[in-house]
């Protein structure tokens, strides 16, 4: 019976004579026991994070992985919302889902090129040429200069452009009025700025915004754009004007107008590039009337990368853009036809009381807008027929810039005297000038 006890007992006695003590691992010198955190390389991007210590996930954090991730949204289908449109650097993106790997690294790979290394490196190849005007007049700017904030005063504010705040300065040595765009770059949109910064300083026409160079401001991580200062300001500007006074755009004007686009486009296609953001706000005019295109090279892709601004300017995208197909040059003629429509219109010509989705299915699923004729107020079947033909749902039926510049209503409207000088004097008031070289 006592064995049996013995036996009983036996787990709550002690094991037998003990040993030399070991010393307890410590876990400020240990180095095969490190406090556990959450693997970094191996994680798959598309599954969720390990919470974080207040034991609730973070929603938004996730939400601004996937943006970062540089998903091209081709259609619009949910995707992150509005308060993720904010591009997150990967090193803040880290700190937010993965707080404790600053600590305990892993061992790092070959060092990859910084995004700014890389924007320095193409803003040191920019060769500046000569300005030129092609009849349109434009500030004398050295070629080769090399810029910096010193050599410009900011006059005010012209507005927002893609990417950036656009100011008017004027070059302290020449007295030279620029338009100049700050963008700051960061890791997103860095492979766009590239793409524009290559296109503006590749690019000569007169109805392309003239390049005047580009500078990195040494203070912060912004690049500075000096770009031609059109004055007659952009169509959105000219349009709200008109609608103001009541007035409406005459046919010869919106011809002018439409040419002046689709010269432009025409150009950037022989140089195999596409706009993908034509709209009111990106078309702009000198002080003589010329019709210039801006904001190209990065608008769209921008857009398409960042679902929290995509209906910003989808509005005016074709069917196949909206819907995730392929598009090619012709989605820019359907952005020119929407433009042209709502400016001669004075008013959107979709349907007002759309939500955003609900205009993106009306765009995709209904039939296209139309030229029609309005109380007092009549338009050519030519000009009718002119944005039918830009507004084809079908892309592949859909005329090119080329096509479209051959087009009965164009060539008609070239015949008459080009008064658009005088005519965007009118606009805004300005002294009537002097007959230019541009009105002939």
């Amino acid at each position: 019976m006592e064995a049996k006890t013995t036996i009983l007992q036996k787990p709550l006695g002690p094991r037998g004579p003990s040993g030399p003590r070991r010393p307890l691992p410590s876990l400020a010198t240990s180095s095969h026991l490190t406090p556990i955190s959450p693997p970094v390389a191996d994680y798959p991007r598309s599954i969720t994070p390990t919470p974080t210590p207040s034991g609730r996930p973070s929603l938004k954090p996730i939400l601004k992985l996937g943006i970062a991730m540089e998903n091209k949204f081709e259609s619009y289908a949910g995707g992150p919302n509005e308060q993720a449109g904010s591009y997150m650097s990967p090193g803040e993106e880290e700190r937010t889902i993965r707080p404790n790997t600053t600590e305990h690294p892993l061992p790092e790979g070959p060092r990859r090129p910084q995004p700014i290394d890389r924007v320095r490196e193409a803003l040191a190849q920019i060769s500046l040429r000569d300005s030129e005007s092609d009849g349109a007049i434009i500030p004398k700017v050295t070629a080769g200069k090399i810029w910096g904030d010193d050599d410009l005063e900011e006059l005010s504010r012209l507005g927002e452009g893609a990417g950036g705040a656009v100011h008017k300065v004027r070059d302290r040595n020449t007295g030279a009025v620029m338009a100049r765009k700050t963008i700051t770059t960061r890791e997103g949109p860095v492979q766009q700025l590239l793409r524009e910064l290559a296109i503006m300083s590749s690019t000569e026409h007169v109805n392309i915004v003239a390049f005047f160079g580009a500078y990195m401001s040494p203070s912060s991580s912004e690049v500075k754009v000096l770009m031609e200062y059109a004055e007659g300001g952009s169509l959105e500007a000219v349009g709200k004007r008109i609608r103001e006074r009541n007035a409406l755009v005459g046919e010869k004007i919106a011809g002018r107008l439409a040419e002046g686009v689709l010269q432009g486009l025409s150009y950037l296609h022989s140089m195999k590039t596409i706009h993908r953001d034509i709209k009111p706000s990106n078309i702009v005019l000198s002080r003589e009337g010329v019709v210039k295109l801006c904001d190209f090279g990065v608008s769209g892709e921008l857009i398409l990368s960042n679902a929290g601004t995509f209906t910003g300017t989808s509005f005016y995208m074709a069917p196949e853009r909206i819907s995730g197909r392929k598009y090619t040059i012709r989605s820019d003629v359907w952005s020119t036809g929407i433009t042209l429509l709502e400016l001669v219109q004075n008013r959107f010509p979709f349907p007002p009381d759309l939500s955003a989705i609900e205009l993106m299915m009306h765009i995709t699923a209904s039939d296209p807008p139309q030229l029609e004729d309005e109380p007092g107020v009549s338009r050519s079947d030519e000009m009718k027929d002119f944005i039918k033909q830009t507004l084809i749902v079908d892309s592949n039926l859909r005329p090119t810039p080329k096509d479209m510049l051959a087009h009965p209503w164009i060539i008609s409207m070239m015949k008459h005297e080009n008064t658009m000088g005088r005519w965007i004097a009118q606009v805004w008031g300005w002294a009537r000038p002097r007959k230019s070289r541009e009105e002939s």
